[in-house]
């Protein structure tokens, strides 16, 4: 079992792809398992959800929000990320799926996925090394600041239209989900980054 351990991860290090995921943990974090678990990826293993589900995807460049003095701009980055939530979520009525099963889960589950490029950038900008406590913490508090305004955003679009179809049966599932995000939060050394960083991380 070992050697195909180290199988895989040189595999996964080579190609800078996936290594391995684990079943048990993907679903863990499952947000709709009322409806069903998560079964597989995509290949790149960016979006993991239901059978036959599409994900609008969208990509933010962290590097627009490096400031000149070394501070991240943490409330251009919460008005971009509450404009991509916005406007994915439109165009999940408005887009083509490769088959219908595909478009009735899209249009009832409406997944987005949102994520950015160019950390490594951006660390890099900040003199932080890629492989250090720094520099997890640092991408850390990005990565909850830009999950929590992402499922902030969401509800805000609920409260007006109404949450997904699938919904309803999934709200403790949801909420648990959010949770888990939520603690995920007090594990970041708030002594490493930047303050205002972790605040509007926390919050």
């Amino acid at each position: 079992a070992r050697e195909i351990m180290q199988w895989i991860s040189e595999a996964a290090w080579q190609c800078g792809d996936l290594g391995m995921q684990y079943d048990t943990v993907i679903n863990d974090w499952h947000t709709c398992t009322k409806t069903d678990r998560i079964n597989a990826s995509n290949p790149c293993s960016e979006y993991m959800h239901l059978d036959n589900s599409a994900c609008n995807l969208a990509s933010i460049n962290l590097l627009r929000y490096l400031k000149e003095d070394g501070t991240f701009d943490t409330e251009g980055f919460k008005h971009t990320v509450d404009v991509m939530i916005l406007a994915q979520d439109i165009i999940v009525d408005r887009a083509s799926y490769p088959t219908e099963k595909i478009g009735e889960n899209a249009r009832a589950f409406r997944q987005l996925g949102l994520g950015y490029a160019n950390l490594g950038a951006l660390l890099m900008a900040l003199g932080l090394p890629y492989d250090s406590d720094n520099g997890r913490a640092y991408a850390g508090a990005i990565t909850a600041l830009m999950t929590g305004r992402a499922y902030r955003q969401s509800s805000r679009i609920a409260s007006e239209l109404g949450p997904f179809a699938g919904y309803k049966e999934n709200r403790k599932p949801m909420l648990r989900v959010i949770e888990k995000h939520r603690a995920a939060v007090d594990d970041i050394d708030q002594d490493l980054i930047d303050p205002a960083l972790w605040t509007d991380a926390r919050d």
